[in-house]
C-alpha cells in the first residue's frame, strides 16, 4: 500500500466512506476524484489536504510518508504537553475469516503503531444492540499485552482511542456495550469482560460481576480457550 491512490482508497474503506460523499465533502470533482482512484493522476497538496481533512487522516501518510495514518491526538485537559496516543480505525473485512464466515459487520480491529497499521482484533458488531464483541488476535508476540481489557475503555480522557470512529461501523457511544475477550494472566483461563457506557462518567464501566447476563460469541470463546490452553501448557 504504498501508492497515493492505494491510501486513500484504504482509508475511504475504513471510514466507510464512498466517493460521493468525499467528492461533496472537498469540492472535488467526479471525474477528478476517479482519475485519483485509478491512479491515473496524483492530487496536488492542496487537493490531498482537502481528501486528508475529509478522511481524518494524516495527510503526509496519505502522500506515502512512513508516518501514522491518524493525525496525532492529544490528551485532554493537558496544556503542557502533547502525547502520541494509539489510534484504533475499524476496516471492514470483504474477505470473510474463516473464524465468522457465517457473519455480518465483521472488522479487522487496526491499530497505528510502528508506524503502520498492525492487524491487533477481531470486531463483530451487532448493531440492533449496539454491542461490540472485541478478540484481541494472538499471533504476534507482543500480544499478550492484549490479555486484559485496555485501561483506556475505563478513562473518560481516552476511550476514545477504541471510540471515535464508532459511527462508521454503526454504534452509538451513549449507550454502547463491549465484550472484550481476553485472559486472566494468573489463572491462565478465559475472562471475558462486558463493558457498560456510563454517561455520568463519560467512560466505560466493567459489569461483568453485576449479575449482568454475557451472550458470548461462541467462535470467540474457542478462540481464548486455544490461547489459554497454550498457556497453561506453557507456563504451568
Amino acid at each position: 500500500m504504498n501508492t497515493i491512490s492505494e491510501r486513500i482508497k484504504f482509508a475511504m474503506n475504513a471510514r466507510n466512506m464512498k466517493q460521493a460523499e468525499l467528492v461533496r465533502l472537498t469540492g472535488i470533482s467526479k471525474g477528478a476524484f476517479s482519475s485519483y482512484l485509478s491512479g491515473l493522476y496524483n492530487p496536488k497538496l492542496d487537493k490531498l489536504e482537502l481528501i486528508a481533512d475529509a478522511l481524518n487522516v494524516n495527510v503526509n501518510w496519505l502522500n506515502g510518508g512512513n508516518v501514522p495514518m491518524q493525525k496525532s491526538t492529544t490528551v485532554q485537559g493537558d496544556d503542557t504537553a502533547e502525547e502520541q496516543l494509539p489510534e484504533y480505525v475499524f476496516y471492514r473485512n470483504t474477505d470473510t475469516e474463516y473464524l465468522l464466515e457465517h457473519f455480518g459487520n465483521v472488522y479487522l480491529g487496526l491499530m497505528n503503531e510502528y508506524a503502520a497499521l498492525i492487524p491487533r482484533f477481531y470486531v463483530h458488531v451487532e448493531p440492533s444492540l449496539n454491542e461490540m464483541h472485541v478478540l484481541p488476535l494472538f499471533f504476534r508476540e507482543d500480544s499478550k499485552r492484549f490479555y486484559q481489557c485496555p485501561a483506556e475503555l475505563l478513562k473518560p480522557e481516552q476511550h476514545h482511542i477504541f471510540t471515535r470512529d464508532f459511527e462508521t461501523i454503526q454504534m452509538v457511544l451513549t449507550t454502547s456495550c463491549i465484550y472484550y475477550y481476553g485472559v486472566n494472566t494468573e489463572t491462565y483461563k478465559p475472562e471475558i469482560t462486558l463493558l457498560s457506557y456510563c454517561q455520568d462518567k463519560g467512560c466505560y464501566e466493567d459489569i461483568s460481576g453485576q449479575g449482568a447476563t454475557l451472550v458470548p460469541i461462541e467462535e470467540f470463546v474457542k478462540e481464548i480457550e486455544k490461547e489459554t490452553l497454550y498457556l497453561r501448557q506453557k507456563y504451568q
